[in-house]
């Protein structure tokens, strides 16, 4: 089975090339998603209830992640702390979640998994793939995107200072692609990419031994 990591800045497609790799077969795991489902256990709605105050649970009893990114997207020191906090609360059942994934991916047989997180190269999952792609986009086309979202300039700033340079991101990655143009054009150059990673397929095990597991790979929680 071949792992193939995915980063992006935000707002260049990254969500959109995921989709795409996933209809040609690979089997995609979303961090996000992962850890956004574990945002209604009760032991991190009342950590953060705590640490944040009731400002960023709804009445319903369930985390406000509009208030909640308030907290945590910035570049000053409690922004970090926050954040870091709140990663210590989703950190470990995520990563476990990521392992059961990719476990599942090779008992299915799958020839591709896809291990879509945002902080790849951060918590050190960059160690368990294949090859690494990323999507990048020039600044006034994330831009645009990110108004359709409803994101500010400054959300956009935010977000991006949180992560990895991108130029060190396309230094890390086998692949970088430039996703300025039209969804049909971007599709194309995904494609051409797929039609090489599926060339690399025949022959492999079935099996991701080769790659991290529970007990060797990333450390950071």
């Amino acid at each position: 089975m071949i792992i193939l990591g995915l980063v992006g800045t935000p707002a260049a497609g990254k969500s959109t090339a995921a989709q795409f790799l996933a209809d040609q077969g690979a089997f995609w795991i979303n961090a996000d998603l992962i850890a956004r489902s574990f945002l209604t256990l009760p032991a991190v709605v009342d950590g953060v209830r705590q640490r944040l105050g009731d400002d960023v649970v709804h009445s319903d009893g369930q985390l406000d992640r509009t208030q909640l990114a308030k907290h945590v997207f910035g570049v000053s020191k409690e922004y970090q702390e926050n954040l870091q906090f709140l990663e210590s609360l989703l950190h470990p059942p995520t990563k476990q979640e990521i392992y059961r994934q990719l476990e599942t991916a090779a008992e299915r047989k799958t020839p591709v998994a896809l291990l879509d997180v945002p902080l790849l190269f951060e918590s050190d999952w960059d160690v368990c793939c294949d090859q690494i792609w990323c999507v990048d986009a020039s600044r006034e086309t994330r831009l645009q995107r990110i108004l359709k979202r409803g994101w500010s300039p400054d959300q956009l700033a935010k977000r991006e200072a949180m992560q990895t340079p991108i130029e060190t991101k396309k230094r890390l990655s086998q692949v970088v692609m430039c996703n300025d143009a039209t969804l049909a054009e971007f599709h194309e150059i995904l494609a051409r990419q797929w039609s090489q990673v599926a060339a690399m397929i025949d022959g492999l095990p079935n099996t991701n031994d080769r790659h991290c597991r529970s007990e060797t790979g990333p450390n950071r929680s």
